[in-house]
């Protein structure tokens, strides 16, 4: 089955006063750690950004870059724009800031994809990761910008929930970086 990717970088990173997406961590952009781990996978990959400033700094990129040009900060929004730009039915979806993301544990998700609307990581009982997970397009058709992504998978017709310990023993690779204290404890 084709899967496409989509990558969220249009956050407004409050918590950590600066874009997430181009931190610097070991010579190495946040964003390209998770660019690095989908080339392995993935064919048909589009970066989501906010505006015009992000999208100029990604322009060395062989990947498709969208904007999407919105006030609101919402990934449902970044998700809605990215699938505009992407040729397959499915596709994964995981954050900029996510730097530590395995291949083969996507690899591990996808392998459990079987008509289903989509496929998530489940921690516990209603608690999902929700921006590593693979979704069918038409799961956004009518949902709108304050809607969650939990609420989206709690309703969905046929989701199949994966328990993490399934997928790996490794929870860091669902960690994503928010503050400083995250990035001075993990690098």
């Amino acid at each position: 089955m084709d899967i496409s990717c989509i990558i969220l970088a249009g956050g407004k990173s409050n918590r950590i006063g600066r874009d997430k997406a181009f931190i610097k961590i070991k010579d190495k952009l946040m964003i390209d750690y998770v660019i690095d781990e989908v080339e392995k996978i993935f064919d048909d990959i589009v970066i989501v950004v906010k505006n015009k400033e992000q999208k100029k700094k990604l322009t060395d990129k062989k990947i498709k870059i969208v904007e999407d040009n919105q006030k609101i900060d919402s990934p449902i929004i970044g998700i809605k724009e990215g699938i505009k730009h992407i040729k397959n039915d499915y596709f994964f979806v995981v954050a900029c800031d996510m730097p530590f993301i395995k291949s083969e544990v996507i690899e591990k998700l996808i392998s459990n994809l079987d008509e289903n609307d989509c496929v998530v990581p489940q921690k516990e009982p209603r608690r999902y990761e929700p921006l590593f997970a693979i979704y069918r397009k038409s799961m956004f058709e009518n949902c709108n910008v304050n809607d969650s992504l939990h609420r989206i998978i709690d309703t969905s017709k046929n989701p199949k929930l994966i328990p993490i310990e399934n997928l790996t023993q490794d929870r860091k690779i669902f960690s994503n970086i928010n503050t400083e204290e995250d990035l001075k404890f993990n690098f």
